[in-house]
């Protein structure tokens, strides 16, 4: 039960405009904080924990496609023994780099179910890069926002590639639980639902799991209406919905949150 459109992906130049802007940020508060502050939204972590992480999945993701890796992920690469600030800054530009002069529709790994190319990564990338760029600005004491066209398209983002439904062997039950986010002039319409099956592949079971899909007919028990940057931010756990953003059943709109972070956690 997926839209017959996978959401409004941007330009690719866009994309990686915002990469750039966003990783730049991400240096920017390292520089002012310090590599030992705190990361609230990512218990454990100190700022270098974070640079660390981004850096390394830059570099990763550089090389899977640099590689032209099909069947499987690039190793991963070694962690850096010095500056690690500049080490990010030179990961940045080899990443935009590999992008700007690869070809994007040539078959790549991916972890997605549905797009097998290397343009993928590219918009995983600006999603990954500005998630963090928030983490960071929260780490600094500030409030992030991501602008709007991005904000549409990582709300899209996470819904489509890392909480609807399940793998096609399995099977879905649907549930009465419906849910509606609104935001400017798009609507997601969905409904809860629990996956089960037997991986054909590794034999592992999976019973009752819950999962979401889409339903354009739903009569919404609860509907959070807001502006995209709130959303993406919120569905990411890296800020709350404001007061009134809400109407109906509450414990939905919770378990909705709760799906979200079991699946980027």
């Amino acid at each position: 039960m997926r839209p017959d459109v996978y959401g409004c992906p941007m330009d690719t130049d866009a994309y990686m405009r915002a990469i750039r802007s966003d990783a730049e940020a991400m240096l920017g508060s390292a520089q002012v904080v310090g590599m030992e502050t705190d990361v609230p939204t990512c218990p454990g972590w100190t700022m270098r924990d974070l640079m660390v992480h981004t850096g390394k999945v830059h570099r990763h993701k550089a090389e899977t496609i640099r590689g032209r890796y099909t069947d499987t992920y690039a190793p991963y690469p070694p962690l850096p023994d010095g500056d690690v600030l500049k080490w990010y800054a030179e990961g940045l530009d080899e990443m935009l780099t590999v992008f700007a002069d690869a070809d994007l529709s040539a078959p790549t790994y991916t972890w997605c179910r549905h797009d097998h190319t290397a343009d993928w990564w590219v918009r995983r990338m600006a999603h990954e890069t500005v998630i963090h760029r928030a983490d960071a600005l929260i780490a600094a004491g500030e409030i992030p926002t991501i602008e709007a066209s991005l904000a549409e398209d990582g709300v899209d983002e996470i819904l489509d590639e890392f909480m609807i439904g399940g793998a096609s062997w399995g099977e879905i039950t649907l549930s009465d639980r419906t849910i509606r986010l609104r935001s400017g002039d798009r609507e997601w319409n969905l409904r809860s639902a629990v996956f089960s099956g037997t991986s054909p592949t590794t034999g592992t079971s999976y019973q009752a799991l819950d999962t979401i899909v889409y339903d354009s007919g739903i009569t919404p028990l609860a509907t959070v209406t807001t502006d995209p940057s709130t959303l993406d931010l919120w569905l990411w756990g890296r800020g709350d919905l404001p007061d009134g953003a809400v109407d109906g059943d509450v414990s939905i709109v919770e378990h909705l949150r709760r799906l979200a972070a079991e699946a980027t956690g």
